[in-house]
């Protein structure tokens, strides 16, 4: 068997993230590093202060946001690319990765990051001085100190992880960034520039309609995606069709060989969790049971690094889709 890979090796740094990030969903190319102008305002001074529609709850941001903590890596790496380093006060760990992050450069210019994990620390949080947290709700502990910080009076942007599943959704998360920060117009850029090159890949799908499975990894399981999440998403989306519909795999759920060998897929997708490549499912794979199922047997195995196709893909999803729609177009 041979598996396309597009990752670049893992720093040896990762292996405490990897373990407090087992819940969570290689290198991403970081066109998203380019600076943004100066973190300065396209809003005027008499903009302030603003309601901001989030996700149905109204949030009052009383002036243009200058101490912002980011508590999650995608809302960092959109932070980040909006504002710039300088307006950040604090960032997770892990965007300062490149197997995690899509905005490293920029990422390493902030002084102060916090642990990686999903358990943050209020008062870690707080003794930053924060103006705005802006976060993700993906886990208890984001969903806890979310509500203990903003209790403090610290206005606090709580998205949905139901927001990064789809190019469109986090089109609409950079636009409701930009309107919290300030900066319209640059959001207005980046969310334009995501879904105009989203859209030239549409226009460039094959015409066959593989069967394809999507595989995730945390520590020694290999799971099955959801069918809601980003990277099932796009597989569909760039033409195939979900292999394991017919025995049940349409959520999160571990396999193992029989069962994928029931889904019998054309094409299997690997996602590269935190740069381990495909190491967490060469067992599986390996499996004779396995041997004559066509993405096994026509060498139909790909690898597609997180920081391209997942929650915290961001600006990179794009590239994540080119690499989808061109490996589908590899099944004759």
């Amino acid at each position: 068997m041979h598996v396309i890979s597009r990752r670049c090796p893992i720093a040896t740094t990762i292996a405490t993230a990897m373990l407090m990030l087992a819940v969570l969903s290689g290198c991403a190319t970081h066109t998203a590093d380019a600076t943004p102008p100066a973190g300065e305002s396209t809003a005027s001074a008499s903009s302030w202060p603003r309601v901001v529609d989030v996700d149905g709850q109204k949030i009052t941001i009383k002036a243009q946001p200058r101490k912002i903590v980011a508590i999650t890596s995608e809302t960092a790496d959109l932070a980040l690319q909006l504002a710039g380093p300088s307006r950040l006060a604090a960032i997770p760990a892990s965007s300062q990765l490149p197997v995690m992050g899509t905005a490293v450069e920029l990422a390493r210019q902030v002084p102060n990051t916090l642990p990686t994990g999903t358990d943050p620390d209020p008062e870690k949080v707080l003794s930053y001085g924060p103006d705005l947290v802006v976060s993700t709700l993906r886990h208890d502990g984001e969903k806890n100190a979310s509500r203990q910080i903003q209790a403090s009076g610290v206005p606090v942007v709580s998205l949905s992880d139901s927001d990064f599943t789809t190019p469109e959704k986090l089109a609409h998360v950079i636009d409701i960034l930009g309107q919290v920060l300030g900066e319209q117009d640059r959001a207005a850029q980046l969310s334009t520039e995501l879904m105009d090159s989203v859209k030239s890949v549409d226009a460039d799908r094959g015409t066959a309609h593989p069967t394809a499975l999507s595989l995730m990894a945390r520590g020694n399981t290999v799971m099955a995606f959801d069918d809601s999440q980003m990277l099932p998403g796009l597989v569909r989306r760039a033409g195939a069709t979900n292999a394991g519909a017919s025995v049940g795999l349409t959520q999160t759920r571990p396999v193992d060989a029989e069962l994928v060998a029931k889904a019998n897929p054309q094409v299997i997708f690997l996602e590269d969790f935190m740069g381990q490549g495909r190491k967490p499912f060469a067992a599986l794979l390996a499996s004779p049971v396995l041997a004559s199922v066509p993405a096994i047997a026509n060498a139909h195995v790909y690898l597609i690094p997180m920081t391209q196709a997942s929650a915290v893909s961001g600006t990179q999803t794009a590239v994540g889709y080119r690499a989808i729609v061109d490996d589908l177009k590899k099944v004759s």
